[in-house]
């Protein structure tokens, strides 16, 4: 007999039992990429279903996900650390691609499933990429929820442009 998700979750934080866990998924997509890059820290490659993209194969990747947190950032930073150490390294040659003179932001898909159903989605969070910084064999990635403004002009006030703000800062 089939559960509704409401009630799978109430049940998983209420008991926690030891054989159902949460499954962090990350979705990498820009305009210069040749394909969409989806990870996951599980030690197998894999297939889940996507409430946005549909049925997405998998890739296992060693990471860390810190979740947002405001700890120095009002914009409630993620700091993702992915190990990218493949033979023919074809996720930084796949960066490598897009422009630095680009206004257009990576796009992080961050998809949260149980591990008993990989058709259900959890959860999801859209970011773009503030930093990319790499390291031999390590790529750290901080992403932030994209910036909207009232007016979607996409541009940022700061003092120096309109002086009564100020008092804000």
């Amino acid at each position: 007999m089939s559960t509704d998700i409401e009630t799978r979750l109430r049940e998983y934080f209420a008991v926690s039992p030891p054989a159902l866990r949460t499954i962090g998924v990350l979705v990498i997509s820009h305009s210069a990429l040749a394909r969409r890059f989806v990870f996951w820290p599980e030690p197998y490659a894999g297939q889940i279903v996507s409430d946005e993209y549909g049925p997405l194969d998998v890739q296992y990747a060693p990471m860390m996900l810190d979740r947002a947190g405001s700890e120095g950032n009002l914009d409630q930073e993620f700091r993702i650390t992915l190990d990218t150490t493949d033979v023919q390294d074809d996720f930084r040659d796949q960066l490598d691609a897009i422009p630095l003179n680009t206004a257009e932001r990576i796009r992080i898909d961050i998809l949260t499933y149980l591990s008993d159903d990989l058709t259900a989605q959890q959860e999801a969070a859209t970011l773009q990429a503030e930093t990319v910084s790499w390291v031999v064999g390590t790529a750290t990635i901080t992403a932030v929820v994209p910036r909207y403004n009232v007016l979607s002009t996409g541009e940022l006030y700061e003092p120096g442009v309109v002086p009564m703000l100020r008092a804000f800062y």
